[in-house]
């Protein structure tokens, strides 16, 4: 898998959070995402989508490597700590496993159960894979 360049990346993660507020089918209000799939997370969470997996799927998925060169080997951190690119995030940490939200104000009061974790084949992977995808053509578009 080739290494996505950072625009691209920061698009999709834009995007991922534009879905926070649009509301309809694309919105995942209050929907929370594991940040990091690992043996524990799998143990715990097999059904839960990891957020690098959410933000791409296919030929056109972001690899965990596209993740690392652009912004370094602790990338997850950049979600939980409110700052550089994971502003517009928040966090809960449960089972010792991170899980990150859109924070649209909402969701601050609110914690990952079996409800409003996103899972694998959810009707808000495909509707965020949709979005993210039309965001990233249409600044494509706009670039050319």
């Amino acid at each position: 898998m080739s290494v996505m360049n950072k625009n691209e990346i920061e698009l999709r993660i834009e995007a991922l959070k534009a879905t926070g507020v649009s509301g309809g089918a694309e919105s995942t209000d209050k929907m929370w995402i594991i940040l990091h799939e690992n043996a524990k997370t799998k143990q715990a969470y097999g059904y839960a989508i990891p957020l690098r997996e959410l933000l791409g799927d296919g030929e056109g998925a972001v690899s965990e490597e596209s993740m690392k060169q652009h912004f370094g080997g602790q990338w997850r951190g950049k979600f939980t700590k409110q700052r550089d690119i994971g502003k517009g995030f928040i966090t809960r940490t449960m089972n010792n496993c991170v899980f990150v939200s859109i924070d649209d104000g909402t969701a601050r009061n609110d914690f990952p159960n079996s409800g409003n974790i996103i899972k694998r084949g959810d009707t808000e992977v495909g509707a965020v894979h949709h979005f993210i995808k039309t965001v990233v053509t249409s600044s494509k578009e706009d670039c050319a």
